[in-house]
């Protein structure tokens, strides 16, 4: 196990990228015993997760491997290990020193990074396919942000040429960071809105802002008291359709495991059947998966032809 990680670093410690990316993807089941590590660069910082109940002879090993391949690049600044269990975290910095502000870097794009401050840090790398589809199809068009946390998806259609972009999330602190975000990219004049609203209680705001030729639906899978996927997505896919221009996309996500693929067509197929599933977005390459249904899907929906 060790001789595995030890090995799988060691390749990805010597051909780190610009652009922010997963080095070791525990998560996913390829590597045995590992299922609970990711190891994760931010350039200058490494950032690493460990998962659920970890011994502490094994978390220490870990810790050594992790921090004799940052020892022997000159790239690395810092190494931040974070253990979450039981919906708790604690984290440490175990090399060097944190630099004052982080970012991920993304496409030329800059992402502010909120270490320390929450569990999650303000950015998730495994939805970098759907925002580089939005960068792709975004110019020109009207786009509505739900769930939009930290807001990168908007800064994604912005940097693709967006006519408009309205954030809508009700945590302020997180689209405080998406404020952070677009001045970064020099995106802060008046074509993005923030609200921080619930979304299922702003339909007819959101509606005042259209119509929509994009939208953009990235929820969490499991928020008590905000959403749940199982129950909630077909409730706010409902609510969508008086709000879209003619043929408006929509690019929906999941990140649900218990959930397989077929779960969102399902829901459009009742909700709004003048939609139709098209694709699935493609993981990316550094996030293998033993099944590909408990990664993130990033499906996109589209009118039916008449």
């Amino acid at each position: 196990m060790y001789e595995m990680f030890e090995s799988e670093l060691a390749k990805a410690f010597d051909q780190l990228p610009a652009d922010a990316s997963r080095l070791f993807h525990g998560r996913g089941h390829c590597f045995d015993g590992l299922e609970f590590v990711n190891v994760d660069w931010f350039s200058p910082v490494v950032w690493v997760v460990m998962y659920g109940d970890v011994d502490d002879s094994v978390f220490v090993r870990l810790c050594d491997i992790v921090k004799s391949q940052a020892e022997r690049t000159p790239s690395v600044e810092a190494v931040l290990v974070q253990h979450r269990e039981k919906g708790k975290s604690v984290q440490d910095v175990i090399y060097g020193d944190m630099p004052d502000a982080c970012v991920a870097h993304e496409a030329g794009e800059s992402y502010a990074l909120t270490f320390g401050r929450n569990q999650n840090i303000g950015f998730f790398l495994d939805a970098k396919p759907a925002r580089q589809w939005v960068r792709e199809n975004a110019e020109g068009k009207r786009v509505l942000n739900l769930f939009a946390y930290t807001c990168s998806f908007s800064v994604a259609a912005l940097a693709g040429g967006a006519q408009s972009v309205v954030n809508i999330d009700m945590a302020k602190s997180a689209l405080a960071t998406g404020k952070i975000n677009h001045k970064l990219n020099k995106f802060d004049g008046a074509r993005v809105s923030f609200l921080p609203h619930d979304v299922f209680r702003s339909t007819r705001k959101l509606a005042k802002y259209g119509p929509y030729d994009l939208v953009i639906c990235d929820p969490p899978s499991r928020q008590k008291g905000s959403f749940e996927a199982d129950k909630d997505y077909a409730r706010l896919i409902g609510k969508l359709e008086p709000m879209l221009a003619e043929d408006a996309q929509i690019m929906a996500l999941l990140n649900a495991p218990y959930l397989d693929e077929d779960f969102l067509p399902d829901i459009f197929a009742e909700k709004m059947p003048s939609y139709q599933f098209v694709e699935r977005l493609p993981q990316r390459q550094d996030f293998p998966e033993s099944d590909n249904q408990c990664c993130l899907k990033m499906q996109l929906f589209m009118p039916i032809a008449s």
